[in-house]
């Protein structure tokens, strides 16, 4: 009888044992995500050398040079009719390194076409009235935008120069460069982009940029002294498109 009675306590473990596994939530299948995605980076440089905000940087004449904003829209990012993303927005004091990730197949995109800028079909929508989620939302593009009726700068770059003979640092002044408008939309193309496997879902390819030809342009020269602002208003345009179309050239894949 004794061993009848243990018997019928451990069927009665076992049970338990069973039944708690079988409602264990550990034990479930959970949906995996294998939706393809994937990363664009954008790697700074000025001259050779990593563009950080903190250092200081030579230009062609010579000036002591330092970077406070780098912000740019990139929109109808494609390869052939196949769209990747409609829009992208980079700002260096978001994240230095990233300008868009998303939902995508690599293999779709072994080269890229872009505008720098928005067009005109987009450019003088009303921002605030975008999906959130959308990189030209207002809260998005925040000081990109000159206001819903004039449209969104397309490519920002502020800092500081010494353009002085004795370049003792004493006489730094700022310089800016707000580039927009329809007539200065310009397009690139990204050839052979490197993708890397981050994850099984996940790849990224770099681009880069390099700010000292943003100056030194390689059919016009910007003189950083006597070219120091430009808000792409009447009499500044032309300045403005030195600007972008140097940056435009500037930027490829790595």
């Amino acid at each position: 009888m004794k061993k009848l009675s243990i018997l019928f306590i451990l069927s009665l473990l076992i049970s338990a044992v069973l039944v708690g596994c079988k409602d264990d939530p550990d034990d479930t299948d959970d949906p995996v995500d294998d939706t393809m995605k994937v990363r664009l980076n954008l790697v700074p440089s000025y001259d050779g050398q990593p563009l950080d905000f903190q250092s200081s940087y030579t230009t062609q004449e010579g000036y002591t040079i330092e970077f406070t904003k780098l912000n740019f829209i990139l929109t109808e990012i494609k390869n052939g009719n196949t769209t990747l993303t409609p829009s992208m927005v980079y700002k260096y004091e978001d994240d230095p390194s990233l300008i868009w990730e998303g939902d995508g197949d690599y293999s779709n995109f072994p080269s890229l076409t872009a505008n720098v800028g928005v067009g005109a079909d987009r450019n003088h929508e009303d921002p605030s009235a975008l999906p959130a989620d959308d990189p030209l939302n207002i809260l998005n593009t925040d000081d990109m935008h000159w206001g819903w009726n004039t449209g969104y700068i397309f490519l920002m770059i502020e800092g500081r120069a010494d353009t002085t003979q004795g370049q003792t640092g004493q006489d730094i002044a700022n310089f800016l460069y707000h580039a927009g408008t329809d007539q200065l939309l310009k397009n690139v193309s990204l050839n052979d982009l490197n993708w890397q496997p981050v994850s099984n879902t996940l790849y990224e390819a770099n681009l880069t940029v390099d700010l000292y030809k943003v100056f030194d342009g390689d059919t016009a020269d910007v003189d950083i002294k006597n070219e120091r602002t430009s808000h792409t208003m009447p009499g500044q345009e032309a300045l403005s498109d030195k600007i972008i179309s140097n940056f435009t050239t500037s930027l490829s894949t790595q």
